[in-house]
């Protein structure tokens, strides 16, 4: 397999370049800001669908791609990995962070920040552990590192070295390094990831350790709004994304709002969305959680209670609406049917380190209800399945 480069706008076509190349096995070093390895959008159903799609125009053609802006829709920047490994194209990452993005030790960050992309099993946090300044463990059944470039034991075969041009900016946005020297290669993939508002259009300069002409897309001012976002200056973006009228720019504005702790008018945002006929049903779905949970936040529980009930009906089980629905019952007294709901969402949520605080919130309503017998069993069960002692300090007191 002799070495290539291919340049791209999106990450997600990396994907689709490693299939095209029939690249089996391989050890990818992704060297980029984020991990890109989220599980949102993509149902079993696109997944078989993404597996025999050779390219991304006949993805997108088929509907199996979403975009840079929202969380839901399919493939996107920010989940092209997960499929990689599934299908046995990538069947080891490394993932090379910039120095400045840690933050706190590097081994609490990491589980922290795996179980942000996608649900991290407590036997997979467990076996992450720290080697010399980087972290490594078996992570969706392949083994994974993660730490900067200088930590990093380096390979002694060629990789896959998936670059995006973000690693070069610091969490400021400012750029902290204009190259690095990085393993030799078998295919090289490098994404501007300008659209999006991940990197300005004037550092598409900084893929040329790799390719000659850098020019292509540039950024619009919904890239510029979500630049903003991107580096939580969320005040700044709400000017910007209040003049635009489109799905992104107002989930954008909602989660603005919601970080800047103004609920009211996240709300807004979320229930104009719903209103609008051009949201498909998982988009809806993950709208109505996101409602809901910014109701509870209002005090207002039955319309949480019922946009929660709504998203569960529109998509496949989710232990994250269980989770919304338990917590408006229990604003609304009804322990009884909050129990239930968080038994259910913990039949989905038992092998991940959610699960271990969906176990302790039942803990906690059985006592509520002068159940202290199945409190007990609860946290017994707990301290049990908490292989890595994260809530002993907690079941210790049962």
């Amino acid at each position: 397999m002799s070495a290539r480069v291919v340049a791209m706008e999106e990450h997600c076509e990396a994907y689709f370049a490693w299939k095209s190349a029939d690249i089996r096995g391989g050890w990818c070093w992704h060297v980029d800001a984020h991990l890109d390895i989220g599980r949102d959008g993509l149902s079993a159903d696109r997944l078989k669908a993404l597996a025999g799609c050779p390219s991304y125009a006949q993805a997108r053609s088929l509907h199996l791609c979403g975009n840079a802006y929202l969380p839901w829709g399919g493939l996107h920047c920010g989940n092209y990995l997960y499929p990689a490994i599934q299908e046995g194209i990538v069947t080891r990452l490394t993932w090379v962070i910039p120095p400045d993005l840690p933050v706190g030790p590097l081994l609490s960050w990491v589980r922290g920040h795996l179980n942000g992309w996608f649900d991290l099993t407590v036997l997979e946090s467990v076996e992450l552990q720290e080697r010399n300044g980087y972290v490594a463990g078996t992570v969706l059944g392949i083994p994974m590192e993660i730490g900067p470039a200088c930590r990093l034991p380096q390979p002694k075969e060629p990789v896959l070295l998936d670059v995006d041009l973000d690693y070069f900016l610091t969490t400021a946005g400012e750029v902290w390094r204009e190259s690095e020297n990085f393993p030799p290669s078998c295919f090289t993939t490098v994404a501007y990831s300008v659209k999006g508002g991940y990197t300005p259009t004037e550092y598409r300069r900084l893929a040329r350790p790799w390719v000659d002409d850098v020019s292509g897309y540039r950024a619009n001012s919904l890239d510029d709004a979500a630049g903003l976002v991107r580096l939580h200056r969320y005040a700044e973006a709400v000017p910007g994304l209040q003049r635009l009228d489109g799905v992104e720019s107002g989930y954008l504005l909602g989660t603005c709002y919601h970080h800047l702790n103004q609920h009211d008018l996240a709300l807004s945002c979320w229930q104009n969305l719903l209103d609008r006929g051009d949201v498909p049903a998982e988009g809806r779905a993950h709208l109505l959680g996101l409602a809901s949970e910014t109701l509870c936040r209002l005090e207002r529980p039955q319309q949480a209670l019922d946009y929660a009930l709504q998203a569960q009906q529109a998509v496949e089980p989710d232990y994250r609406l269980y989770w919304a629905a338990a917590a408006a019952l229990e604003k609304m007294g009804d322990l009884r049917q909050a129990t239930q709901m968080i038994r259910r969402g913990l039949r989905l949520a038992e092998p991940y380190l959610f699960g271990l605080q969906m176990r302790l919130v039942l803990a906690r309503l059985y006592r509520m209800q002068n159940k202290e017998g199945l409190a007990r069993l609860e946290l017994a069960q707990l301290e049990k399945a908490d292989l890595g002692g994260l809530m002993r300090p907690l079941t210790l007191l049962r």
